[in-house]
């Protein structure tokens, strides 16, 4: 089975909470840069996209403490959000977002590409030892989050951390996906192998800071759990909202570089090019309800640098496909806020886009009155 790309995009709304940057759809999660090198037709066979489909690690194979949390399903992939444990701070605590995708008889290339894509960006690339049948590690910077990336047979598995996530908890995370991939493929009973150590600096961290030392003070660094991590964009997260009919929401940031695993992803980050801006220029936010009691899903993106009212019509054209058949837009004012509505036809999801100061918020919802709550609730 697949799916257009303007169903893809109705498709947007989560049927539960997605975590940024498994953000919906990134929901969702790639931090490679240089994407517009990688041109790859995915294959359309039905084993191969189903095996995808069922690729999710086992409760009992991720890290203590942590939880497998929601997984949305598309054309060719899914995404499925892996959460720590809640520090209690509003943070919602360390992600991990996974995102496993059919290449089929690609899938070499495609990871081949996208190691040399995060060289050319300057990111420190080492090997991944026992974890797929090939495959990368990109370590944590002030920048980006840390990421794995490798191949199993025709599937592609790609891991990016929120948070502070420890590198141990981001290489066993990677483990279990493994073994989820290797599951998919028919390897009934397969079960996640011993964890290898890792060379790459410790996700959350500066590259090149000391792994696990103590404080200059000579106190204990605090254990991951404890840590509270700055926001990305907290620019952006200032212009989210951030309670909606009465339920508080999580608001989570990120660079740009966590959304190249589908195709409106790869667009968006396209179209930053032609304005002479890198993945990482972009700032993504999410709103969501963490329980998964309403129907909604509140998007951010900003580029520093550059007006909401350039960034809107690529993020129109790209993630929301608004040019595609069947797919219809028109201006008008909900809760008092001027914004472009998007339509998909059907039973589907409905998409408001508003301009707050320098981003581009986008409201979805298959709830008028609910979105008409969301954007009444914009800073």
């Amino acid at each position: 089975m697949s799916r257009s790309l303007s169903s893809d995009a109705a498709d947007a709304r989560p049927r539960r909470p997605v975590s940024i940057i498994a953000v919906a759809a990134l929901v969702l999660a790639l931090a490679a840069v240089g994407l517009s090198a990688v041109a790859i037709v995915r294959p359309a066979a039905a084993s191969c996209q189903v095996a995808a489909w069922d690729a999710v690690p086992s409760s009992s194979e991720i890290p203590s403490g942590w939880t497998i949390g929601p997984t949305d399903i598309y054309g060719d992939s899914q995404t499925t959000t892996i959460a720590g444990p809640d520090p209690g701070d509003g943070s919602g605590g360390p992600r991990i977002f996974l995102s496993v995708t059919c290449f089929g008889d690609r899938a070499s290339d495609v990871v081949d590409r996208m190691e040399q894509s995060s060289k050319d960006a300057g990111r420190s690339v080492t090997a991944l030892d026992g974890i797929g049948e090939a495959g990368y590690e990109i370590a944590g910077d002030t920048a980006s989050a840390s990421a794995l990336h490798f191949r199993r047979g025709s599937l592609v598995a790609y891991l990016a951390t929120s948070g502070a996530v420890t590198d141990a908890a981001l290489r066993q995370a990677g483990a279990a996906a493994d073994a989820a991939l290797r599951r998919a493929l028919g390897e009934t009973g397969a079960t996640i192998a011993p964890v290898p150590g890792s060379t790459a600096a410790p996700t959350g961290s500066p590259a090149g800071s000391p792994s696990g030392s103590p404080a200059a003070s000579g106190a204990a660094s605090p254990e991951p759990s404890q840590a509270v991590a700055s926001p990305v964009a907290p620019e952006l997260e200032a212009l989210m909202p951030r309670q909606v009919s009465g339920t508080t929401l999580v608001v989570q940031s990120a660079t740009g570089d966590v959304l190249g695993t589908d195709a409106k992803g790869k667009a968006l980050l396209s179209a930053l090019d032609s304005f002479g801006k890198k993945p990482t220029d972009l700032q993504v936010a999410q709103a969501y309800d963490e329980a998964g009691a309403l129907d909604l899903s509140v998007l951010g993106f900003r580029v520093p640098g550059l007006s909401a009212a350039k960034l809107q019509p690529a993020v129109l054209q790209t993630w929301l496909v608004s040019g595609a058949t069947g797919v219809t837009t028109k201006e008008t004012t909900v809760s008092g806020v001027k914004v472009t509505e998007v339509k998909y036809g059907g039973d589907t999801s409905v998409s408001y886009v508003a301009a707050r100061k320098d981003a581009v918020i986008v409201v979805q919802s298959g709830d008028a009155a609910l979105a008409a709550a969301a954007l009444a609730a914009l800073p």
